[in-house]
């Protein structure tokens, strides 16, 4: 259960839930951040209330516990061989293309929990087991990932 929230970080167009009686509420981001609705918001986007499942088993359910992004990799690869980064860099130019790949050099786009995993499976495939360490992390609730197209 999140105990504060900043509302000025929730997208205008997250859809929020009032069902306060979800098996799930305690733990659910879009109930949890109904609960924080400034008065002064004059509308919010909601769930259609006839497609919440009481029992808990809603495909709306989005868990409040926060994602740690990293941001930027100027010296993930300081202590490896040369052409050992230079492929490395080449192979996550492929599984992120080019634009995406230089987005998370400059840092202008975080990599996920997922996209860190990658670069983690991705070194111990070239014989590093140390933990890849980025520029910088951020707690957030990676709001951009989720849609709100609930089937």
């Amino acid at each position: 259960m999140l105990n504060k929230l900043d509302y000025s970080l929730v997208p205008n167009d997250f859809a929020l839930c009032f069902n306060g009686k979800c098996l799930h509420a305690s733990t659910c981001l879009r109930y949890q951040a109904s609960r924080y609705i400034p008065k002064e918001r004059w509308a919010v986007k909601v769930v259609n209330p006839d497609r919440v499942v009481p029992d808990g088993d809603c495909s709306g359910f989005m868990d409040d516990s926060p994602l740690k992004n990293a941001y930027g990799m100027e010296h993930l690869l300081d202590n490896v061989p040369y052409r050992q980064a230079k492929e490395i860099r080449r192979e996550m130019r492929e599984y992120f293309g080019t634009t995406h790949f230089y987005r998370l050099t400059r840092k202008e786009r975080c990599f996920t929990p997922e996209d860190q995993q990658y670069v983690r499976d991705l070194l111990r495939q070239y014989g590093i087991e140390e933990e890849p360490v980025f520029d910088r992390y951020e707690e957030n609730f990676g709001w951009e990932r989720y849609s709100d197209t609930i089937a």
